[in-house]
């Protein structure tokens, strides 16, 4: 394994401070994948420009990568359909008017956290999903789009990371169960999971602050700016960048509101068949089912029922189906680049073993005492740097399940931390995939997010890092 040395941790931080400095994201990700490869060609930059354009085409080689970024196309167009047939605005019509349900801001951002809650198998399916239903609602309460995409990815992360009958279960539940078979663990994967899931502070704390700012209203930092700019009546700042295209949308029923079942039927499909899909790829058992496989099942067979819907319904005509589905596809291009250069970023990262040089850095520098903190901070610093909260999971719950063997530290306890640490890069990391469909669910500027999200979630953080800090210290007094 060649040592890059220092490099390792400046590739990741010139993508996080470019993105900083100029808001712009792909030029960021591009800029921080060209320095990296060029320090693994020897520093020369031919070379490294020529890898990096290699590198960009072997993203596509994996069937995952490739799903999952066919999945961001096809989901525009399902949102396309949903949006140009009246069914967002069918949907608000039904939740404000008629059974008035949505009828503050408070209860907008409420619905925006627990649609994301409850659709916990899919984080991708979570947040698109609560990106529609309340993106018009926000706008008709001056609700900026910066406080909804942090309300959206928080409750998502931390619920998608709690609650264990998923995706992010299963490979957790995968990694702990090679310590078992090592020797460091005794029981099932399962029932450790279980027993460590108090200790996801940073996802409770995230719950805790989201349910805090709805109901107090209060808001600081550049997320004040945000809300003041909304409450003027002012969407985005200027010169702000949506990923996902901010242009007006004109149904095709004027003088009405489309029905709500036009909202329901395409988007439940593809929420109720992602379920099945992890059922069918698991071989029965949905926990061990292929997310991205899933996902794209899921996504396909909403167009599907959507295509038999609308034309049986007679709401679209074959061609109008077709043109504004392929319209939804062309406007998540943007989208399509950023998860691209992101999964790029992801192997660059692992090709330069960034994770295991940042613990290898700093170990056998800590007391007892500080283990589960000083676990959580590293697992926070290598999500921010590689903006894998799965990837992290990989190396610090077995680095945590260890020292906590070694120094006497609950492992449950170091479990929690390392999973904590990890949700923290992917609620802060410009090269999220969970900030990025966050942004494009909200119609944000990406940075715009990110920069506005990251004080909420550092001060969340600081809460967890300290209260670990404290559980380390208890069974040692």
């Amino acid at each position: 394994m060649q040592d890059y040395g220092i490099w390792t941790v400046i590739t990741p931080l010139v993508t996080i401070t470019l993105a900083v400095l100029t808001r712009q994201v792909i030029l960021s990700l591009l800029a921080g994948a060209v320095v990296g490869y060029t320090v693994m060609a020897g520093f020369n930059p031919v070379t490294g420009v020529q890898h990096t354009l290699d590198k960009v085409i072997e993203v596509f080689a994996s069937a995952g990568n490739t799903r999952t970024i066919l999945f961001c196309f096809m989901v525009g167009g399902i949102i396309r359909l949903v949006q140009v047939t009246g069914g967002t605005q069918g949907m608000v019509h039904w939740l404000t008017e008629k059974a008035h349900v949505i009828n503050n801001r408070y209860a907008v951002q409420l619905l925006a956290m627990l649609t994301t809650m409850f659709i916990f198998i899919e984080s991708s399916i979570s947040l698109m999903s609560a990106g529609t239903v309340t993106r018009d609602l926000a706008g008709r309460y001056n609700i900026s789009r910066e406080k909804m995409a942090y309300i959206i990815q928080s409750s998502c992360v931390a619920s998608c990371s709690s609650i264990i009958m998923n995706g992010w279960g299963a490979a957790m539940m995968a990694i702990i169960g090679v310590q078992i078979s090592q020797g460091y663990l005794e029981g099932e994967p399962f029932n450790i999971l279980l027993h460590a899931m108090p200790y996801n502070l940073m996802a409770w704390f995230s719950i805790a602050s989201v349910l805090f700012y709805i109901f107090s209203q209060a808001s600081w930092g550049p997320m004040k700016v945000a809300d003041q700019r909304a409450a003027g009546g002012k969407a985005l700042r200027d010169g702000a960048f949506p990923i996902a295209g901010d242009d007006e949308v004109q149904t095709l029923q004027t003088k009405q509101h489309g029905h709500p079942l036009h909202f329901i039927i395409p988007l439940l499909t593809t929420v109720v068949m992602v379920p099945v899909g992890l059922y069918i790829t698991g071989d029965g058992d949905i926990a061990h089912g292929s997310g991205s496989t899933a996902v794209f099942w899921a996504v396909m067979a909403g167009t599907a029922v959507s295509f038999v819907y609308f034309i049986a319904r007679r709401v679209l005509t074959v061609d109008q189906f077709f043109t504004h589905l392929l319209a939804g596809y062309s406007s998540m291009m943007p989208l399509g680049a950023i998860m691209t250069l992101a999964f790029l970023m992801g192997n660059l990262s692992a090709e330069m073993h960034t994770g295991q040089y940042i613990t290898q850095s700093i170990e056998g520098v800590i007391p007892a005492g500080f283990s589960a903190s000083f676990v959580f901070l590293i697992a926070a610093l290598m999500s921010l740097a590689t903006g894998t909260s799965w990837g992290t999971f990989a190396i610090m719950i077995p680095i945590g399940v260890q020292i906590g063997v070694a120094t006497g530290i609950d492992p449950h306890l170091m479990i929690g931390a390392a999973i904590s640490g990890a949700i923290f890069g992917d609620m802060t990391s410009p090269i999220s995939d969970t900030g990025i469909v966050s942004s494009m669910a909200t119609g944000n500027d990406h940075i715009d997010h990110i920069r506005t999200q990251f004080p909420y979630v550092l001060l969340t953080g600081a809460a967890a890092a300290i209260s670990f800090a404290l559980l380390g210290w208890l069974p040692l007094i």
